[in-house]
């Protein structure tokens, strides 16, 4: 077992972690870490962009707003009223083959 630092927790269960680690990663006050429990160890990743529900809502709004491609001019009132003529006129056109 390869052996990089030991830290102990204190009362609460805390640890710090060394400066050299953080160093290298470049981990200050600022940066926000990932903690993942995997097998029988705890994984600490640092995170680059937290991106709250609201943001990622947003975004999704304006991937689909520049990607919505010949349907985004469409006028919907009209296209919903036109597609149930449409139905309708089929509709009555198989009734009467039978």
């Amino acid at each position: 077992m390869k052996i990089g630092s030991v830290v102990k927790t204190n009362q609460k269960g805390q640890i710090v972690i060394p400066r050299d680690f953080r160093d290298e990663l470049g981990i200050d006050s600022t940066v926000s870490l990932n903690l993942i429990l995997r097998g029988g160890g705890i994984y600490i990743y640092p995170i680059e962009e937290v991106v709250s529900s609201l943001e990622r809502e947003d975004s999704y709004l304006k991937i689909l707003e520049k990607t919505r491609g010949s349907w985004g001019k469409e006028d919907w009132k009209n296209l919903r009223r036109k597609r149930r003529r449409i139905e309708l006129a089929a509709s009555k056109r198989r009734k009467r083959k039978w």
